[in-house]
């Protein structure tokens, strides 16, 4: 039986298709990565933290904006 291919707009965009094994692979190798630079993200957000004032005060970062950032993962506006 031939493969069936379809223009119809319905058909083409519904997300019922089984999971493919390149996705798969796909998400495993992409795995490492995110953790990598989510320990990144830790490490960097740790070394702000416990950072002397000087430092803070080169770099021109308030302790209270280390604070928010921390807590909120943005700059405060």
């Amino acid at each position: 039986m031939p493969a069936q291919f379809t223009n119809d707009s319905l058909v083409a965009t519904t997300n019922v298709a089984p999971v493919s094994g390149a996705s798969i692979w796909r998400w495993l190798v992409l795995l490492p990565r995110k953790w990598a630079q989510a320990t990144k993200v830790a490490r960097d957000t740790e070394m702000l933290r416990n950072a002397p004032r000087e430092l803070l005060d080169d770099i021109g970062i308030a302790r209270s904006d280390v604070a928010f950032i921390c807590e909120h993962g943005r700059a405060p506006r």
